[in-house]
């Protein structure tokens, strides 16, 4: 038996479907709650994206404070952002507002990649254990999830949230052994971005990148990478032989 990580955007399911969907389905759900014009609230949401995702890359944002106030400030001013771009007063609880909207939101949207309910499938038919370790928070890897029908084929969560870190920093994953009973050395980590791989490497966690685009050639693979998937097809097949349950040598799939 293995333990598997997968993340959740980029990897399971496709952000850019997510983002045109989400876009109207947030806008929508607003719309029926509070009133005003469908492009009104589109509007909003355009202009509030846009500042939270800059705001989110500034390295400042994230000074002095955990990872989850940061997460918990920046949502509560995107959403209110979006009511005043609306012509909205702005709600009385904006953070637990945005959770709401969110999960509630993405639940409906099935961004899941074709290959993703497939592999999930044939681990836990092999045995294995599956969790999803992702940077986001709790309402949107649970919408995202729901949307996706994959939270009830999942034996765990790991989020930002669940940590109180970057996924991109070794606290996020020095809390996944004792918390889940997990062997690092026996687990394996499937993300697309190497930083991610490169702080679960520092834990012992075993380490595999979805490069689903090809933006990494062979060459640059730095040596915390077992092996590169280009889908996740191939998943499946390499843990059943890297834990030996198929003679199966490629490094590729």
């Amino acid at each position: 038996m293995a333990d598997v990580f997968l993340d959740l955007w980029g990897v399971l399911t496709d952000s850019a479907a997510m983002e045109a969907a989400y876009r109207q389905r947030q806008s929508e759900i607003l719309r029926s709650r509070y009133g005003g014009s469908l492009e009104a609230w589109l509007r909003a949401h355009d202009v509030a994206y846009a500042w939270y995702s800059e705001h989110m890359e500034k390295p400042e944002t994230w000074e002095g404070a955990t990872w989850l106030q940061v997460v918990d400030r920046s949502g509560a001013e995107s959403i209110v952002r979006t009511f005043r771009e609306a012509g909205v007063p702005p709600p009385e609880n904006p953070r637990e507002l945005a959770n709401a909207i969110e999960f509630e939101a993405m639940k409906d949207i099935d961004a899941a990649f074709p290959d993703a309910r497939p592999a999930v499938r044939r681990l836990k038919s092999a045995g294995d254990r599956v969790f999803l370790s992702t940077a986001a928070t709790e309402a949107n890897a649970r919408g995202a999830l729901t949307g996706a029908r994959l939270l009830d084929q999942l034996d765990g969560i790991v989020t930002g949230e669940t940590q109180n870190a970057s996924k991109s920093a070794t606290a996020y994953w020095q809390g996944i052994p004792g918390r889940l009973g997990v062997d690092p050395k026996a687990a394996f980590v499937v993300d697309d971005r190497p930083k991610y791989l490169e702080a679960a490497a520092s834990v012992g966690f075993r380490c595999l990148l979805l490069d689903r685009e090809e933006r990494h050639p062979p060459e640059s693979m730095p040596p915390y990478v077992e092996a590169t998937l280009r889908n996740l097809v191939g998943l499946p097949p390499y843990v059943d032989y890297a834990v030996g349950r198929v003679p199966d040598p490629r490094k590729v799939f």
